[in-house]
């Protein structure tokens, strides 16, 4: 079977028999193996019959992927996006979205999902993140039972029980398709700064197992430049190297920086690309710029969540191009989107947790390792890792090589949003959606386990809490229980500040700096940025309401405002610049992440109040935050441009 020029392999094939009877289907492959060909068929095949569909992705980087490549493929007016801090074309037949957008969608009751045929589950494995998995499981359980799903995975061992599991949720058929072969093998390496190659028998013979002796070696990391100098040599580019902070992301990018990977042709093209994308993203007065561009002149670069995200994407347009031929990236660069390389690098196989290092799970090393060879293009796949032998237990090594995957396990959670949405609905029968999620399932039934049992209690905790602090009249939903059910995100705090006057008494500026401490949760080691408070009630009145929660034996209780970034978005909500705002000293990326959330938050409270004053207030908000480097939406505009060089 050929599909839009491309030869289909037999699970493709298998995947759209499946679309073609109208079945859901679950597509499970190792990364590269060309899953979104099945998804792209689904939505071709949805679009063609007049009906609408909805394509969710785990990450804003990918979603926003998707949507260039269909408008490109189907035409502007076609296709919508809706990530929570941009929308655009909503009503469109294809609507890309966040998985938490389509989740709050079911919530609402939304009529926009009346007309979807299918929902596409890119990354469907994600139910397993920790932060993260609970919104897969809702959006499985709750969604209107007409919509089929095409859900992709990478490749874990109970992909049946997951199946088994959605066709009871569901009371529908899943087609399952597993395909274990890479269409481009991968060749493991183990090397050293000090050995070169290195075997399991070396591995053996040095490993140090006084775990004090070994924290000696550990932090005496050597350069990657004989590593890097060796793939080079064997024309094994472009290269992938993964390292897990970002300040070693940059470090071994400036420790890279003696040597040159382009061609003269190549230097020509890429300075004229990189010339183009920096006027089209305006951030000539980007103080990092200097220093990164002088890295992508040699062929190099750094990719990071800390970073500019215009920065961001002309790394990713310009490794996409070919141009960059060694980029050192955090591990979210292989989450979904589509930029495999020749060869992997693995700057270690432990990561440190915050606490400890620790082993890489077979899955996160699998995702990464995956983008090693690029179909059509490269006829095997090369994955190192760049270790000290006195360090790694040979043993690790041999699991994260020749083992398969971790099982997908269930992150099903409550939220606050969803309790008020489904208990206001059902009552006690909201217990009966809680007690189907995956944890619970069993061989084709629900068991209630002990640790269901133990969450029951936390969501009937909670449900009291919610009627003594007034968003429950006994099952129905006070006005401010109406606010938190359709916020999603922060919705107990948002709902308390609104409906206890707190942004009355406040300017819009503060009222940003507000929003901005009920998002930002620092972490431990963060030191106060600034001692600089608005002065208002909100603090006390989210305070008293925690010690609420804590007196109700709610655990995870919701955090107190953190002021530790006010001082950087007052300057921004004043009219500060770019420059302003690096001054500060914060990661950038970090900070712009935050003032998009607060845009988010703006969005969500201004859309569900009838308040006029308020709401006008919210929309001058809205715009002295949604400007320059925040305002996503422009940069997607810019971002779906296409280069004219």
């Amino acid at each position: 079977m050929n599909y839009r020029g491309l030869e289909l392999d037999k699970f493709q094939e298998d995947a759209i028999q499946a679309i073609e009877e109208n079945t859901s289907v679950l597509v499970s492959a190792p990364t590269g193996c060309g899953k979104t060909i099945v998804a792209e068929y689904a939505v071709e095949k949805v679009i063609n019959e007049g009906g609408r569909v909805v394509y969710t992705a785990p990450i804003k980087a990918l979603s926003n992927q998707k949507y260039r490549d269909f408008k490109l493929r189907f035409g502007d007016d076609a296709v919508g996006i809706h990530t929570g801090d941009l929308s655009i074309n909503p009503d469109g037949q294809i609507l890309v979205m966040t998985t938490e957008i389509f989740r709050n969608m079911i919530l609402e009751g939304a009529q926009r999902l009346e007309n979807v045929r299918y929902t596409v589950f890119d990354e469907v494995h994600f139910i397993d993140d920790e932060e993260r998995g609970t919104v897969w499981e809702e959006s499985i359980i709750l969604a209107p039972k007409h919509i089929r799903f095409v859900c992709l995975s990478a490749t874990v061992p109970n992909i049946d029980r997951l199946a088994e599991w959605m066709e009871v949720v569901r009371e529908q058929k899943i087609a399952v398709v597993c395909e274990t072969e890479r269409p481009v093998p991968l060749k493991m390496h183990l090397f050293s700064a000090k050995y070169g190659p290195v075997s399991f028998d070396l591995l053996k013979e040095r490993y140090v197992k006084n775990p004090k002796q070994r924290k000696r070696f550990r932090f005496r990391k050597p350069s990657p430049k004989r590593l890097i100098k060796n793939i080079v040599r064997k024309e094994r580019d472009p290269i992938l190297y993964f390292v897990f902070n970002r300040k070693g992301c940059e470090e071994n990018a400036r420790r890279m920086a003696v040597l040159n990977l382009l061609s003269d042709e190549e230097q020509v093209e890429l300075d004229t690309m990189v010339d183009t994308l920096i006027h089209m993203y305006q951030i000539e007065d980007y103080s990092r710029l200097d220093n990164m561009e002088r890295l992508w002149r040699r062929g190099i670069a750094y990719h990071h969540a800390g970073i500019l995200p215009a920065a961001k994407e002309i790394v990713e347009r310009l490794f996409a191009t070919g141009l960059i031929k060694l980029l050192f990236c955090t591990e979210t660069f292989a989450l979904g989107v589509n930029m495999p390389a020749r060869t992997v690098v693995f700057d270690d196989v432990e990561k440190f947790n915050g606490v400890e290092f620790q082993y890489l799970s077979n899955r996160s090393f699998q995702q990464m390792a995956g983008r090693a060879g690029r179909r059509g293009l490269d006829d095997i796949g090369h994955v190192y890792c760049h270790i000290i032998p006195e360090t790694v237990e040979e043993k690790e090594i041999k699991r994260l090589f020749y083992t398969e995957s971790e099982q997908v396990e269930s992150r099903f959670f409550a939220s606050y949003s969803t309790i008020l949405s489904l208990y206001s609905r059902f009552g006690e029968e909201a217990f009966v959606l809680f007690r189907k999620s995956l944890r619970n399932f069993v061989k084709g039934t629900f068991h209630l386990s002990a640790s269901y049992k133990k969450e029951e209690d936390q969501i009937r905790r909670r449900v009291r809490f919610l009627q003594k602090n007034g968003y429950l009249d006994g099952q129905n939903l006070t006005p401010k229980g109406r606010l938190a059910s359709l916020v999603n995100g922060y919705e107990i705090q948002a709902a308390e500040l609104y409906y206890r006057r707190i942004f009355d008494a406040l300017s819009p500026q503060e009222i940003c700096v507000v929003l901005g401490a009920l998002i930002t949760e620092s972490r431990k080691k963060d030191g106060p940025l600034s001692d600089f408070e608005i002065t208002t009630d909100g603090g006390k009145i989210i305070r008293k309401l925690r010690q609420k929660e804590l007196k109700e034996g709610i655990k995870d209780p919701i955090p107190e405002l953190d002021y530790r970034l006010a001082a950087p978005i007052l300057s921004w909500v004043n009219g500060g610049s770019l420059g302003d705002l690096l001054a500060f000293g914060v990661p950038e990326g970090d900070l712009i992440r935050v003032l998009r959330m607060v845009v988010q938050l703006i969005r969500a409270i201004k859309a569900n109040i009838e308040d006029p004053v308020t709401i006008e207030k919210l929309a001058e908000c809205r715009l002295l935050i949604n400007r320059g480097v925040v305002d996503a939406e422009a940069e997607l505009k810019v971002e779906s441009t296409p280069l004219d060089i």
